[in-house]
């Protein structure tokens, strides 16, 4: 008889701990077959709910994104996203001696998978008992989902400011393109606003980046090429133009110290066309002109392998003298060996070569050389 009391009290407390846990725990079970119903908030209308997941409007696969937005996200959120078990101890370690120096909760230390979960199934307040339920969740989705599924499900859920969720309207609405054409730079932009975008996303709305954004920017853009998902090249492209265009702050200096030297500008990769290096001035002039100071009546007739000479505009060349032979301009043509000839037959005139425009720095190829004012 005591033994079966003692039976049904242990199973009772068994059932009560399952119980409690199935409360305390996130329903991330529901995850693998979706699709669940979520929290958002909008501008006008205020708190919403969203049903998302596979095959509804507005879900898109992995595969179908640019691999630069994956690398960015895990760059900006999350280094260590397919090395941990869900949960970043050494984050944690760090955020928790951080909030202690300045007195504050300023950095939670989330890993990827446990914003999936907060952002799935619980609220936006900051408390202990959160924490416990997202750790509980994140370590279970684990067990469940693999990295790039936990990976497709942030990337669907975050929310990049104005209201925008997801990557499929985060693309649109802020670069009017799909998600599997948006550029590094771009998705630098997108995954610089997470973890929080109503705070961060100004830069981005604006289309000019904040002090903050520059250096956001600067550190998700290194990350990504420390971590080999980007070559040296398309690191100085994005440096050069990732304010929209627009060099980053302290963009020369960076370009300096990667390169160890002075950057070759213009025209090198990664610098900004508008750039000349200190100390060196940019000449372009007009094709068939001389130099700097010359007469404005003087017209230069370059010729390959002969000095500049001055011919009066509209002067027609006489003819040679009969007792020479014309010298050639072009090494690589013959020259015959002079014959006596009657003085009434004059050889005929040389005829002027066209203008040859000269080289302009940074220009290769069959590009027209810059002018100031227009080509004439």
């Amino acid at each position: 008889m005591l033994q079966m009391r003692k039976r049904r009290i242990l199973l009772g407390v068994s059932a009560a701990l399952a119980i409690l846990a199935w409360w305390f725990t996130p329903a991330v079970w529901r995850l693998p077959e979706g699709p669940v119903t979520v929290t958002r908030w909008q501008k006008k209308t205020g708190k919403i709910e969203a049903t998302i997941g596979q095959g509804l409007k507005g879900w898109i696969s992995t595969k179908r994104v640019s691999r630069h937005v994956l690398h960015a996200f895990i760059a900006s959120e999350d280094g260590k996203f397919y090395q941990h078990g869900g949960i970043d101890w050494e984050s944690i370690i760090e955020s928790a001696r951080y909030n202690w120096k300045h007195k504050r909760y300023a950095r939670g230390g989330s890993t990827i998978s446990q914003q999936v979960v907060k952002m799935a199934f619980l609220g936006r307040e900051k408390s202990l008992v959160r924490k416990a339920r997202e750790a509980a969740g994140t370590l279970l989705m684990e067990l469940l989902l693999s990295k790039d599924e936990i990976l497709e499900w942030y990337m669907n859920l975050a929310e990049f400011g104005d209201g925008v969720y997801g990557i499929e309207a985060g693309s649109r609405h802020y670069f009017h393109t799909k998600p599997e054409l948006l550029t590094i730079e771009q998705a630098v932009h997108l995954a610089l606003v997470l973890p929080s975008p109503n705070a961060w996303s100004r830069g981005l709305r604006n289309r000019t980046l904040t002090k903050f954004g520059h250096q956001r920017f600067a550190a998700i853009l290194n990350n990504m090429r420390t971590s080999g998902h980007i070559t040296a090249i398309q690191w100085e492209t994005a440096v050069s133009r990732g304010d929209f265009g627009r060099p980053l702050s302290g963009a020369a200096k960076m370009l300096a110290a990667n390169a160890g030297k002075k950057p070759l500008c213009p025209g090198s990769p990664g610098c900004p066309e508008d750039e000349v290096p200190e100390d060196e001035e940019l000449v372009f002039p007009p094709p068939g002109r001389g130099p700097p100071g010359a007469p404005p009546d003087v017209v230069v007739t370059p010729a390959p392998g002969a000095p500049l000479e001055a011919v009066t505009p509209g002067a027609t060349p006489g003819p040679a003298p009969a007792t020479e032979t014309p010298v050639a301009t072009d090494p690589s043509v013959d020259v015959p060996p002079p014959t006596p000839a009657p003085v009434e037959a004059a050889s005929p005139p040389l005829a002027a070569p066209e203008p040859t425009p000269p080289a302009v720095p940074g220009i290769e190829g069959d590009a027209e050389p810059l002018v100031p004012g227009g080509v004439d």
